[in-house]
């Protein structure tokens, strides 16, 4: 296999190699081992379309990253690449607001039911800011979040580990030190508890962070663990924070807010709304939003901000190009609102459970979980190897392993799909790296 990969990706390897003392990438070192040193890169590709990227080499793969989640209808979506294109005839210049963006907010805020919304640059600097507002909006500085979730790449957020006793979350990368840790509060999701701690720690909780459907582990869906959580953070003066940079948009209009019927204080969008531009999006409770402007006011009268302001900014937060993108995404989800969405999801639901029948029907011991588009693989010890395997014949998952299925992921594409994940396990197996289970 390793043999084959490197005569298939040779530009890959060579590009890499060159510009590796240039290049500053950690996606090429992810996941290095001395085994593995030869087949260790991240994919150079120059050319997309629909649910196909292509490498540099000139080699045609089925896409099942998709923009890390932010390609929800394929790539180079011509309804998207003519509007952005449009608006590039019109300006992509930033300092003045762009009316897009105004237009934006109203619409997220009609199809969301949040009250009010604000634009960053990606969904890292959407959750810094939601957790800003909820430590001004409460005057207290814990913020609680759960081991599993993905938030970004925020300094006060990056550990996996928590002190046995306080929960306080450890310091555990280098450059990532304790002193930003200390207010940062690491607990278990779903577990009874977590619930616990936060009742016996109101005075001291800012904001709840949670990734209602772990990016990481979709198998987990605890919805009655979230509705508790709802009930303590509204009596409690505590922000209860959806990070749905992932899910929103996915799921439905709604997002998981409307999926388990809980309406979160503070909600993140980014990925699916940008259209494959970049964005980051804070929306939620007036409360909270007014602390970016002040709260809202009029002309003409003796009205002004009542609310005192904490500082947001960014240089491209406004960008036509993200704005004009998104607006043309939400017209597309909002044109076949129920049929665009029950359809990939449900193909999504068949194409794993396909699969999960296969791998069950063989003994492998590998699994796939998902929820709404995005799933993931369950590969444990050497079978992580499927997915060198699966880039070998012809099938893309990025480094961190989330996967999604777009609207451009025909029926035809998802059945090949199935064939070629099979024609790798059979592979692997016959390779010794993948041992089937014990009949019991």
């Amino acid at each position: 296999m390793i043999d084959k990969l490197i005569k298939k990706i040779q530009k890959t390897r060579f590009l890499t190699q060159k510009f590796r003392a240039d290049f500053a990438l950690n996606r090429a070192s992810a996941g290095f081992s001395n085994d593995l040193k030869d087949i260790t890169f991240t994919l150079l590709s120059d050319k997309s379309k629909g649910a196909f990227i292509y490498d540099v080499d000139g080699n045609q793969y089925i896409d099942l990253t998709m923009g890390f989640g932010s390609i929800f209808f394929g790539h180079n979506h011509s309804s998207l690449r003519n509007r952005i294109i449009q608006q590039l005839k019109i300006s992509w210049s930033v300092g003045p607001i762009s009316p897009l963006a105004a237009q934006l907010a109203s619409k997220i805020n009609q199809v969301t039911g949040n009250e009010r919304t604000a634009f960053f640059n990606s969904g890292t600097e959407a959750v810094m800011v939601a957790l800003r507002l909820a430590k001004a909006g409460t005057k207290k500085n814990k913020i609680v979040f759960f081991k599993g979730s993905y938030h970004g790449t925020f300094d006060s957020l990056l550990s996996i580990k928590s002190d046995s006793q306080t929960k306080i979350a450890q310091e555990i990368i280098p450059g990532v030190t304790q002193s930003i840790l200390n207010e940062s509060i690491l607990l278990d999701y779903g577990k009874a508890e977590s619930l616990t701690y936060i009742k016996e720690h109101i005075h001291e909780i800012a904001g709840v962070l949670v990734e209602p459907v772990q990016s990481r582990n979709p198998a987990l869906q605890p919805v009655e663990f979230l509705k508790e959580l709802a009930q303590i953070t509204e009596k409690s003066n505590i922000a209860l924070i959806f990070d749905e940079v992932i899910t929103g948009f996915r799921i439905g209009l709604g997002g998981a807010q409307e999926y388990f019927g809980i309406r979160a204080d503070i909600v993140t969008y980014g990925k699916v709304i940008g259209g494959g531009m970049p964005i980051g999006v804070v929306s939620g409770a007036a409360k909270y939003l007014d602390i970016t402007d002040g709260g809202v006011w009029t002309y003409g009268d003796d009205s002004f901000p009542t609310v005192k302001q904490t500082f947001v900014a960014g240089t491209f937060c406004h960008h036509p190009l993200a704005m004009a993108s998104a607006l043309k995404t939400i017209e597309l989800l909002e044109k076949n609102n129920a049929e665009v969405y029950e359809l990939l999801n449900s193909r999504t639901e068949k194409f794993c459970n396909a699969l999960n029948a296969f791998f069950q029907s063989n003994h492998y011991p590998l699994s796939v979980s998902h929820f709404a588009s995005l799933f993931r693989f369950t590969t444990p010890g050497k079978t992580k190897l499927l997915y060198n395997y699966m880039l070998l014949h012809g099938i893309y998952v990025w480094e961190g392993r989330n996967c999604f299925l777009s609207s451009s992921h025909s029926d035809t594409i998802i059945q090949k799909l199935e064939k070629i994940i099979q024609k790798c396990c059979f592979q692997m197996e016959k390779d010794g790296v993948l041992v089937r289970r014990s009949r019991v």
